[in-house]
């Protein structure tokens, strides 16, 4: 995969019609590092830091147990979730109530052992770390205030508790967020994990709607526009219970409605629908401004690199 975003493979846009396909729970929005392609460090301007609380976190996986129990459930919207200390607990609530794909993502610094083997037993369906390198001298520019070689090792502990404690199905994946920085380093990262017998996902920047750097993404004047996956396809739930406009939408700065006044169906069908109606028929000069000059439709995509663990 190359730095720059190629748009012909942007081609999720099917709208997600009546419920969501995947929905991203803000458990807990706080993050150990400041990674530089990341805009994390300035949440305190937007919202603050906090835990949803479990009155509503049950709220929210009873209605998706019920409604669509085969969604992708990320339990992390823009945090780390190996600082919230009840994860698994959240996590085995979720598979007890009969959600089928459960996830995390995850910088993986913090997950030590006992961490790993907790959220595996819970039941978690698959966790992606985000390590971005292959040596620790391009990690450090990108994973400020993270340790390389922790990370690598926390990630070869959890494929080793996952091949004892884990069910059939649970995977594992590192992921490469290709940027100027790291793009020489695909390949190597890449042939290292396989030979791990770990899973690899490679994916273009995106800019966190303008918040960040991103010259892989080309002007939307000078390209025809799609409709937006992450708008098509994903509802994201805050720790308040406030909802962004989207994925990209990390700081919540076009509120969509609040997760604890209405169902999640009722939000998708509202403020949501309105803004894919949009998308859907070209009428992006209508959207927020936010979504208006947003360029990271064009990274709605990923590479897959399955490990042969025969």
């Amino acid at each position: 995969m190359g730095y720059k975003s190629e748009i012909s493979k942007a081609t999720r846009i099917t709208e997600a019609e009546g419920f969501p396909e995947v929905i991203l729970i803000d458990n807990f929005n706080a993050c150990n590092l400041r990674c530089s392609m990341c805009d994390h460090k300035n949440m305190r301007k937007y919202r603050r830091i906090q835990l949803m609380s479990m009155t509503l976190y049950r709220k929210l996986i009873d209605e998706i147990a019920e409604k669509r129990p085969d969604a992708r459930v990320w339990e992390i919207f823009f945090g780390e979730p190996f600082l919230c200390k009840d994860m698994p607990e959240r996590i085995k609530y979720a598979k007890e109530k009969g959600l089928t794909d459960v996830v995390l993502n995850s910088n993986g610094v913090l997950m030590t052992g006992e961490k790993a083997r907790a959220v595996i037993e819970a039941g978690l369906d698959a966790l992606y770390v985000g390590i971005d390198a292959a040596t620790e001298e391009t990690y450090r520019k990108i994973r400020i205030g993270g340790d390389f070689n922790r990370a690598v090792k926390n990630v070869l502990g959890y494929r080793d508790l996952l091949q004892k404690y884990g069910r059939g199905g649970q995977r594992l994946f590192v992921q490469f967020v290709v940027s100027d920085i790291n793009e020489h380093e695909v390949e190597s990262f890449s042939e290292f994990w396989l030979k791990e017998g770990i899973n690899v996902k490679v994916r273009p920047k995106v800019s966190w709607a303008g918040l960040v750097d991103a010259r892989n993404l080309k002007d939307n004047r000078l390209v025809d526009r799609k409709p937006c996956y992450w708008l098509m396809r994903t509802i994201n739930i805050c720790a308040n219970g406030d909802v962004a406009l989207c994925s990209v939408d990390v700081h919540c700065r076009v509120k969509c409605g609040n997760a604890n006044e209405s169902s999640i169906r009722e939000l998708w069908e509202g403020k949501l629908k309105e803004y894919r109606k949009m998308h859907n028929d070209g009428r992006f000069a209508d959207l927020p401004a936010m979504c208006r000059e947003c360029s990271d439709w064009q990274s709605a995509y990923a590479d897959y690199l399955l490990a042969d663990t025969s």
